[in-house]
């Protein structure tokens, strides 16, 4: 998937504080490393690696997923602080999802990245190294 990040004359004012915050160019077209609910993950261009920006910022160019990402999903059932007349505990169920290339499918892949992990880092690399690769074949 491709995103292009929207220009700031395109952005209401809490978006364009989001812009504020981000090293992307805007304007540019990025590949989408993974999506969530409410983010897309990019490899930007300030050597900090992949982070996560808010879909909102960005215009979809190419909506198609790679071949080799896979979809998952979680379902949290947390408990929340209001209880009733009855003494019943609400909850509050929190939905999520990601897309995915299937070599970043493990638990907290992305933080033991950050983390510096050996193994984490060596993996998203070789991802990076075939997807300029590809580009450039």
């Amino acid at each position: 998937m491709k995103v292009r990040l929207k220009c700031y004359s395109e952005c209401d004012d809490y978006y364009k504080k989001v812009l504020d915050r981000t090293s992307l160019r805007q304007g540019s077209t990025y590949q989408v490393i993974e999506i969530q609910k409410e983010y897309y993950r990019i490899d930007g261009e300030d050597g900090v690696g992949p982070c996560l920006y808010d879909k909102r910022i960005f215009d979809i160019i190419d909506p198609s997923i790679p071949e080799g990402y896979i979809y998952q999903f979680s379902y949290e059932d947390e408990e929340h602080s209001h209880e009733d007349d009855e003494g019943f505990i609400w909850r509050n169920s929190v939905e999520d999802y990601n897309i995915t290339p299937k070599c970043f499918a493990q638990r907290a892949f992305f933080d033991f990245y950050h983390d510096g992990r050996e193994e984490q880092v060596a993996i998203y690399n070789e991802y990076i190294r075939e997807l300029k690769d590809t580009k450039l074949g």
